[in-house]
């Protein structure tokens, strides 16, 4: 490790409580000797800054470290575990990015914004060959440096991906329930009959209508069948 550079990488994800449109989990990988200059960049968490910012930071971001967002569907969310779903995206998302670098020997540690149980996703880049160290932290993003630069991405993609939906759907507001505008288009567009597959059918904001999916029970053990 001392012969080459190492890299941390930092994930994150946004979306996870909306009720439109998929959850984004992005993984950067930045030079370990670099995470003051992220800090020199303005990185913080992305909930802390204006979307001008986001889109500046994300920008500055993309163009020095390689990263990748992996978008998790609202159909998959209304079938299975969150939790389970956001370890299987942050695995492939982590295993993706460490490729980019030079491989899993170049990672000198994996830090996560923390959600669920954080065995899930320890078994599972165990499974994919990463042997390193894994910092799992309610907060972390505002913690570390690189898991901040890495909600930047996550929030900009999704931002982005909002504004697809509303050119092609109509989609009203910010997506999420406590929002409004939001939840005033998702129930006039289920009355009038149209059932968008961008919606999560699954989510509590629906119980009372009958357009409400409630989820299977799964068992939480994880299995090989999760990774295929």
């Amino acid at each position: 490790m001392a012969a080459e550079r190492c890299y941390i990488i930092g994930v994150d994800e946004a979306g996870r409580g909306s009720i439109v449109g998929e959850m984004m989990v992005a993984a950067i990988a930045v030079p370990h000797d670099e995470s003051k200059l992220l800090v020199e960049l303005g990185v913080k968490d992305s909930k802390l800054l204006t979307p001008n910012s986001r889109s500046r930071l994300y920008r500055e971001l993309s163009s020095r470290y390689p990263f990748a967002v992996v978008p998790v569907r609202p159909w998959e969310i209304d079938e299975e575990n969150l939790n389970a779903l956001t370890a299987k995206a942050a695995s492939l998302a982590v295993s993706v990015v460490a490729e980019r670098v030079g491989g899993f020997q170049r990672v000198c540690g994996v830090y996560v914004d923390r959600f669920g149980d954080p065995g899930k996703l320890r078994v599972m880049l165990r499974l994919r060959g990463y042997k390193g160290s894994l910092i799992v932290e309610e907060k972390a993003d505002l913690r570390y440096p690189v898991v901040g630069a890495a909600s930047i991405i996550a929030k900009h993609v999704r931002d982005r991906r909002i504004r697809v939906l509303r050119s092609i759907y109509g989609v009203e507001g910010s997506g999420y329930p406590s929002d409004p505008r939001t939840m005033e288009w998702v129930r006039r567009v289920l009355s009038s009959g149209v059932t968008p597959p961008i919606i999560r059918y699954s989510w509590e904001s629906l119980r009372d209508t009958p357009y409400y999916k409630p989820k299977r029970k799964k068992p939480a053990k994880v299995t090989l069948e999760d990774f295929f």
